[in-house]
């Protein structure tokens, strides 16, 4: 049942494939977009020769828009997005807004999704005695805590994390557990692609599934649509592995629901094993090949009861998009051979409520709380005034706050507006990095005593309209290997000053002004 070792590494060489299929489903897709915002301003024209009457009916329209949008439970950035654009196109940017804007556009799809949800936290359980022994322990942060049961991802005890400074490192462990595997394997990520990678895993997959492993693999259909085709997922379901992909791009087209992606990284080994991090299943992610010079990536493997989390997180996914939901979850529930006083909490984040933000509330938590140091890695760096107020209090209260963002970008609009957001943290003495041998897609966020590790980066699209995995750390010892990790990177970036942001071009200084006015809706 084991596979011979010769497969158990990954292959020193990667490349990228890209498929045919794939852009002719998103060509496809943009054309059909494309269409729809034709229609829309040919509409708006011939509208138009109606004057004092379409004028009136816009006008009222606007108004009701207006007092919509500032009523909603949103990020401000998201409200001025489409306020800014409704003025300058009142009657495209009204119809526009009717098509894709409103809250109900999502309400079907959004109750239909949190009713799978609902049947899998029915079954997590509240680990009551968990959280009262940790807030005895940890007073500093057990509201966190108390915040995120009451949201149904309980703290859990008897752990043992291990932290990973890279994506080669995480997934040579990963390919040594997944051979171990006796019962299940559970594996959901954004990207899959065609490569040295996944030539290394593979086989292994195959293999265990002929032997009678269940494994389940759900991935994310516009994550991996351009290096995967369908023969790619058929070989895998012809030897008994169920596969399943989230929110295929073409289904909610007219409701923009593309937007709604997962973004989560889970694997997940007998009940036992759990793992989560930056890296997806690509090459770039372990660096077998360079995309964008060296990609720097972390992960975290978690053995012990904490695994439940990572476990119901993925059944959650899995109900959501197969419709087809275990009936009873704990079959896959393992606990802890061996007591231990290390916590953590696994948790998820998503449009479905927006009532419900346990990722930004930790985020918040954590920056709040901080008295001697401040450490955050993050590809990208657009965030609200309310995350930055709090980064520049924690500075005024002394903390030592570094953030550390990529030198060099995977996608350059997003990477003009992470430079714009410089200036305030840099006037408030709040020190910025760049990663100068390449790009930094790790996501770390820790304080003495809590760290967040997971998928979520510091923009709004991860914070607001993603589906996110994040895992709450409560353990001087990771949280020391992820410090040293973090001040290893120092080393390699380039601090940015103040003055060089002051002197920075007036063409970049112009153009990312004007792609702030649409921060959320890019």
């Amino acid at each position: 049942m084991r596979p011979s070792m010769d497969i158990i590494h990954i292959r020193d060489e990667g490349f990228v494939k890209k498929y045919l299929s794939g852009f002719i489903r998103a060509w496809t897709v943009a054309a059909m977009l494309v269409a729809q915002f034709a229609f829309i301003f040919v509409l708006a024209i011939f509208l138009s020769r109606y004057g004092l009457y379409v004028y009136l009916v816009v006008e009222v329209v606007l108004i009701l828009i207006v007092c919509s949008l500032i009523n909603k439970r949103t990020d401000e950035s998201f409200k001025i997005g489409w306020l800014i654009l409704i003025s300058v196109l009142p009657i495209a940017g009204v119809l526009m807004y009717l098509v894709w804007g409103r809250s109900s556009v999502f309400r079907k799809i959004r109750k239909k999704h949190m009713k799978y949800s609902g049947m899998v936290k029915s079954q997590v359980g509240n680990e009551v005695d968990t959280l009262e022994m940790f807030s005895k322990e940890n007073a500093k942060h057990s509201g966190i805590c108390k915040l995120l049961t009451s949201e149904g991802y309980p703290v859990y005890k008897n752990n043992r994390l291990t932290y990973y400074s890279s994506g080669e490192d995480a997934f040579a462990a990963v390919l040594e557990d997944i051979v171990e595997a006796k019962e299940f394997i559970f594996l959901s990520f954004f990207i899959v692609a065609e490569g040295a990678l996944w030539e290394s895993i593979k086989p292994i997959l195959t293999e265990k599934a002929k032997y009678g492993v269940k494994i389940r693999f759900l991935y994310d259909d516009f994550g991996s649509m351009f290096r995967t085709d369908k023969y790619f997922w058929k070989e895998l379901t012809d030897v008994g592995i169920e596969v399943a992909a989230f929110n295929p791009v073409h289904k909610y087209l007219d409701k923009l629901y593309k937007n709604f992606r997962s973004h989560q990284k889970i694997i997940v080994i007998d009940g036992t094993i759990g793992y989560t991090g930056g890296f997806n299943l690509a090459d770039e992610y372990v660096n077998a090949l360079e995309r964008f010079g060296h990609w720097k990536d972390n992960g975290l493997r978690i053995e012990g009861d904490g695994v439940w989390g990572l476990t119901t997180l993925f059944l959650e996914m899995w109900g959501m998009t197969t419709g087809k939901p275990d009936e009873d979850i704990n079959i896959y529930r393992r606990r802890a051979s061996a007591e231990s006083n290390v916590y953590c909490v696994p948790f998820a984040d998503g449009p479905d409520n927006i009532e419900s933000t346990p990722v930004p509330s930790a985020i918040k938590h954590l920056i709040y709380t901080a008295s001697n140091y401040l450490y955050i890695t993050t590809p990208y760096l657009v965030v609200g005034d309310e995350i930055v107020n709090a980064l520049v209090d924690a500075k005024k209260r002394g903390v030592d706050v570094r953030i550390i963002t990529p030198a060099i970008p995977d996608k350059k609009f997003v990477f003009a507006l992470t430079r714009l957001g410089y200036g305030r943290l840099l006037a408030a003495g709040i020190r910025v990095y760049e990663y100068t041998p390449g790009f930094i897609h790790a996501k770390s966020y820790i304080t003495e005593g809590f760290g967040l590790l997971g998928t979520v980066n510091l923009d709004y699209r991860s914070l607001y309209l993603h589906y996110e995995c994040e895992v709450a750390v409560f353990d001087d010892e990771t949280i020391g290997q992820v410090k040293e990790d973090v001040e290893h990177t120092f080393e390699l970036s380039k601090e940015v000053t103040l003055e060089e942001w002051n002197n920075r071009p007036f063409t970049e200084k112009l153009k990312q002004k004007f792609l702030a006015l649409f921060s959320s809706l890019l």
